[in-house]
């Protein structure tokens, strides 16, 4: 707790030290009119992108999830939000746990950032351990899809998932006080959630606070939890709900800025706490708990090469306890901050995009009846620089970065240097048609879990050996995307392919130790192969109603080179939706269809198929205004069972069953 207060005496100098140039800045010259599909393309900009491209013209598969369809999502975690996106699949946990899978790929291979700062929780150690991030305090969630190690390093091989939300303010206020409220229940858990936010200020000082609580109780499936195989061996089990699935979370925070003509500056202070059950172990619990303190700023130049400075510091003191029969079995400890700056470059000779630094530091430890591994510090240090450039119809886009990690333990020490690398050409032959090809090189150093873990991790049953002896793992992705806007057609279409040399995985032995199976980390040569399409139509326009249809596929395969199949590979799966709207009512039917996934690895069970029906309803009593909306869905209509799997416990903890949700939102 004192290196925390010594680094949140750090951030109020920094914050000291920035609010001089803001209060000196002259005000800006205004912005031209745009159209109002022009405004929209320059709103949804990918914070991921490092040439500040909009997201129609970015060499990368992206998709943003604006406020609106966050607060009115039928899930709550993180990972189940995702899961609707084409090409994200989720960790499946339970209903407390659940991390995006991106393309087959997880955990240190997904960056997962709050406002471009690491999450600095435990979620890649385990996938027992909840994301400390929540969907309702989101303003918009931006996704990228594929390797985007240029900005954010090696562990974003697999892509990054930036969750911004409105802790610390960046633009003054229109009126003197703002905010929203969301109240919601749903049936399946007889949950609820409760989330607010009210802003205020006074001239160029702006203040925000945010309160988020979610609960629900055990719940409820379609049938048996286990599946036939393992009835057959272990009995029939749980039926009809799932045991010590209850969930509390409970996020409070508050923050200030400095906004001046030429930027902004601020600080928040955030705490997080949550408890809840692994409904593997009928006795088991965590309870987790985080105190996060970030500052940002940004400021505009007045230079001729740079025009614009930002910087992202986050220092976070987290820890959570694994309990067994209410007494502590382990726990897991984990401090750290990070910072990241980023120069934006103007044009030179016809190249414009930014570069900057970063850098992290953690100090993480799991004590006790699951020590499976021993206090580790892991140092980071990296700088990128990116560049595009456009021919008028056509362009060139590089980037590259360097970037060293260093891991202690007591009793050993590794160093890796990273060298990543990215070229890309793009053809735009009319506003309504973008394409593009792109190679990047990408090292991923191994992390203190792959390296140094050595004991039982009783959430996924396995005795986990690491590897002192890995090597930097290295990719080698390849990119194809077509985004065409024709005849009422909106189509994307994304293309990959990922050349893994010396790919870091579990192995099972096929051995077992105190009843656990047994798995060591190893590497091997990999492939990963896939597509994902989306579309969009209008089918029918009336004088108050409209029509219109979507659908999406996504399929990745996954290979190792001597070892055959990896493990939890999401299948194929499609999706196809009708909405019918009007002034005041949003109407939407779903299907999404499953594949079964049987290309398996050793002691790998296979997943059988399944179709899920969803509806929903959106109502706004004043169709001339959205403050107030009221949403009805109802979620797995059939009460369909579904197994994720991507997930460990997809044989034993199968997708919630038939959920009737509703929830309030009002803006002021």
């Amino acid at each position: 707790m004192r290196s925390l207060l010594w680094r949140a005496s750090a951030l109020g100098a920094l914050v000291f030290v920035l609010s001089g140039p803001l209060a000196r800045a002259q005000d800006a010259t205004p912005t031209p009119g745009t159209t109002a599909q022009e405004k929209r393309e320059e709103t949804i900009v990918v914070t991921a992108s490092p040439v500040g491209a909009r997201a129609e013209e970015l060499l990368q598969a992206i998709n943003v999830m604006g406020e609106e369809d966050l607060s009115e999502s039928a899930s709550a975690g993180l990972g189940d939000i995702l899961d609707a996106m084409p090409g994200i699949s989720t960790s499946a946990f339970g209903p407390a746990a659940s991390r995006p899978i991106i393309r087959g790929l997880g955990g240190d291979r997904v960056r997962m950032l709050v406002n471009g700062v690491g999450i600095m929780d435990a979620s890649t150690a385990s996938p027992d351990h909840a994301v400390q991030a929540e969907a309702l305090e989101a303003t918009r969630i931006e996704v990228v899809r594929g390797p985007a190690a240029i900005v954010y390093g090696g562990n974003a091989i697999g892509g990054v998932v930036n969750v911004i939300d409105g802790r610390i303010p960046e633009k003054r206020l229109d009126g003197r006080v703002t905010g929203r409220f969301v109240a919601g229940g749903s049936s399946v858990d007889n949950g609820t959630i409760m989330a607010a936010r009210v802003r205020t200020g006074s001239g160029p000082f702006v203040l925000n606070a945010e309160a988020v609580r979610r609960h629900g109780n055990d719940e409820s499936i379609a049938g048996f939890a286990r599946t036939p195989a393992i009835r057959a061996v272990e009995g029939a089990g749980p039926k009809g709900s799932l045991p010590n699935s209850d969930l509390t979370f409970n996020t409070r925070s508050i923050g200030g800025s400095y906004v001046g003509a030429g930027g902004f500056v601020g600080a928040s202070i955030k705490r997080a706490t949550s408890n809840y059950g692994l409904p593997q172990e009928a006795d088991a619990r965590i309870d987790m708990a985080q105190t996060r303190i970030d500052a940002r700023g940004k400021i505009d130049l007045p230079f001729g090469l740079i025009d614009q400075f930002s910087i992202d510091f986050g220092t976070s003191d987290y820890r959570h306890f694994e309990l067994e029969g209410g007494a502590i079995g382990t726990r897991f400890d984990n401090q750290g901050w990070e910072a990241r700056t980023r120069l934006h470059q103007n044009e030179i000779a016809g190249f414009s995009g930014s570069f900057g630094f970063d850098g992290s530091h953690k100090t993480f430890s799991a004590l006790g009846a699951e020590s499976f591994l021993p206090k580790t510090r892991t140092s980071d240090r990296g700088a990128f620089i990116a560049e595009r450039r456009d021919f008028g119809g056509w362009g060139i886009e590089t980037g590259a970065r360097i970037e060293k990690r260093r891991l202690r333990t007591a009793s050993a020490q590794r160093k890796f240097t990273g060298i990543s690398a990215s070229g890309g050409l793009f053809y735009q032959p009319s506003k309504d048609i973008f394409l593009s090809a792109s190679l990047t090189h990408t090292e991923r150093a191994p992390t203190d879990i792959e390296l140094f873990s050595e004991g039982p991790h009783l959430a996924e049953s396995t005795f986990e050996h690491g590897n002192a002896a890995l090597k930097k793992e290295k990719a080698l992705s390849f990119e194809g995307i077509a985004r065409v806007h024709i005849l009422g057609w909106d189509m994307h279409v994304n293309l990959f392919r990922t050349h893994f040399d010396k790919f870091i995985f579990l192995k099972p032995t096929g051995a077992q130790i105190d009843g656990l199976n047994e798995f060591s980390y190893t590497q091997s040569n990999a492939h990963f192969a896939g597509s994902e399409i989306s579309l969009h139509h209008d089918l029918w326009r009336g004088n108050t109603w409209t029509l219109h249809g979507d659908g999406a596929a996504e399929y990745v395969r996954a290979k190792t080179a001597n070892l055959g199949n990896l493990p939890r590979i999401p299948p194929l799966e499609i999706t196809g939706g009708l909405n019918l709207d009007t002034a005041r009512f949003e109407n939407r039917a779903e299907i999404v269809w499953t594949d079964r996934q049987n290309k398996l690895t050793a002691f790998e069970t296979p997943t059988k198929g399944s179709t899920i029906i969803n509806l929903s309803t959106t109502w706004r009593p004043d169709p001339h205004n959205d403050d107030v909306r009221l949403v009805f869905k109802v979620s797995n209509l059939t009460d369909a069972t579904h197994r994720t799997h991507a997930s460990f416990l997809k044989d034993r903890v199968p997708s919630p069953g038939r959920n009737f949700s509703a929830r309030l939102v009002y803006d002021f």
